[in-house]
């Protein structure tokens, strides 16, 4: 009797502990979210020369190896929780069968695969091929990983975790300290190669920077602790101080990015409170509230472009170029590159010259339209700085109006409310700002061709699809 006694207090005391481990497992789709977010932006390699000087070299290629890395490391852990569900297999299946997000998806890369039968250098498409298939299949996951909001607020907090080491770097190098293997750039720390991209990464992150701001205000509002207080404040500091490393940095595409979003947020945030009461008088205040917001934000721009001299300089110094020389010399070398690789678009309309090979290719169209100054036996130029044409140059002009169509597609989402399967947080908001900003930034440079701001590009898709799921399920 005694050891049937002592047995049941042994079993006794494991439950607590299987419980735990339940909790964990429920837990770790949030924590390997939260990790892949927060450590891909940071993943570089730099070293030292044979002859004992830093070399700053690698930074998009340990990213490159991590997102692919991880990305099969995460759906591998997924497809082996659906085998286990049936719920989630059949919604898998209903996703699969009838969302038109994948149909594009899939119809898009189908139109890259295609193209690399006109590649000069294959290897280069078949690797540029390989990292979409996997990024597709992120996409996947993630679309239904983030069906769960705290699924997406773990990969907010990671973006948040980076920002939170990425920031003081860049504020430390700004005021002139230079940060042991990071590339010495005036600017934010160049763990994604130098100020652009870095800029670019801050210009996308900071909407959902200011959404978990705003989550923690509210509920430090509807339960007034000091340690939701701590979290609202800590928030709010990094997503001002990114703000601010911003203009520290004179990236004039994000600058415009901003200012892209600060117009259209307030309509966004109009359209959204369409929901609500339908009254003449109540729609003119929101209208009044939104032409406000506008405003406001655009002064606020102004102000910090005016605060920070290189941004400022850079700036006027834009502006003086387009009123010598218009268009043309306000975009200085983008000018022949976008010029010459219509020329190229020209030739190969349908199947381009082979993803991944604009660069092997331009040097035969680098005089076509005029020629490039900066082409020459001592310079390749590698990037177009216009992913929208490289796209249409390396992969034909159907692979760029299917991208069209995915990219849309997230836009028109946005008409759909989620709020039932939300709560009070409303994504629409920051995701519309990260969508205007990337379109943006793809305009007047590369960042489909880089590793991280490529995978971040999926990441909106995804996050866009998931959000309006429910509400094309009705």
């Amino acid at each position: 009797m005694a050891g049937y006694v002592k047995k049941r207090k042994r079993q006794a005391a494991a439950k607590p502990s299987r419980l735990a481990s339940v909790s964990f497992f429920q837990k770790l789709p949030e924590i390997l979210v939260w990790a892949f977010f927060a450590f891909s932006p940071l993943i570089f390699f730099s070293g030292l020369a044979p002859d004992g000087h830093p070399f700053f070299t690698l930074y998009d290629l340990p990213k490159f190896y991590f997102i692919i890395s991880f990305t099969f490391l995460l759906a591998g852990f997924y497809f082996w929780s659906v085998a286990g569900d049936p719920l989630q297999a059949a919604a898998l299946a209903k996703f699969l069968s009838t969302n038109w997000g994948i149909r594009l998806l899939v119809l898009w890369w189908l139109a890259l695969f295609v193209s690399i039968f006109q590649a000069l250098v294959p290897a280069a498409a078949f690797l540029n091929l390989f990292h979409y298939f996997s990024l597709l299949v992120l996409y996947l996951v993630l679309a239904r990983l983030f069906s769960q909001p705290s699924r997406r607020w773990a990969a907010v907090y990671g973006l948040i975790g980076a920002l939170i080491i990425f920031v003081p770097l860049g504020i430390f190098q700004y005021l002139g300290f230079q940060v042991p293997l990071l590339k010495p750039i005036f600017g934010p720390a160049s763990t994604l190669g130098y100020r652009n991209p870095a800029a670019h990464f801050l210009a996308l992150v900071l909407p959902f920077a200011f959404l978990a701001v705003w989550r923690h205000w509210r509920l430090w509002r509807a339960h007034a602790t000091a340690t939701r207080l701590f979290f609202f404040c800590t928030l709010l500091l990094v997503a001002l101080a990114a703000l601010a490393l911003l203009f520290m940095n004179y990236s004039r595409t994000a600058i415009m990015a901003l200012l892209i979003e600060a117009l259209a947020l307030p309509l966004v945030w109009l359209l959204a409170k369409k929901e609500g009461a339908a009254d003449r008088g109540g729609k003119r205040r929101r209208l009044g509230w939104a032409l406000f917001g506008s405003l406001l934000l655009v002064v606020l721009i102004s102000l910090l472009i005016m605060v920070f001299p290189n941004s400022r300089k850079r700036v006027v110094g834009s502006y003086n170029k387009f009123k010598r020389g218009g268009p043309a010399r306000m975009l200085e070398a983008r000018y022949y590159h976008w010029g010459n690789t219509l020329m190229m678009i020209k030739e190969q309309p349908l199947t381009g010259v082979g993803l991944g090979n604009w660069r092997f290719s331009y040097p035969l169209y680098a005089a076509s339209f005029k020629r490039d100054p900066l082409q020459n036996y001592k310079m390749q130029i590698r990037k177009t700085h216009n992913d929208y044409l490289q796209l249409a140059a390396e992969c034909g002009i159907p692979a760029l109006l299917l991208f069209l169509l995915l990219w849309g597609r997230q836009f028109y989402l946005l008409r759909y409310s989620s709020r039932e399967s939300d709560g009070e947080e409303d994504w629409r908001l920051p995701l519309a700002a990260s969508l205007l900003a990337f379109s943006v930034i793809m305009f007047f440079s590369f960042p489909m061709q880089m590793a991280y701001s490529r995978m971040f590009c999926f990441f909106l898709l995804a996050l866009g699809e998931a959000r309006a799921w429910p509400a094309l399920l009705k």
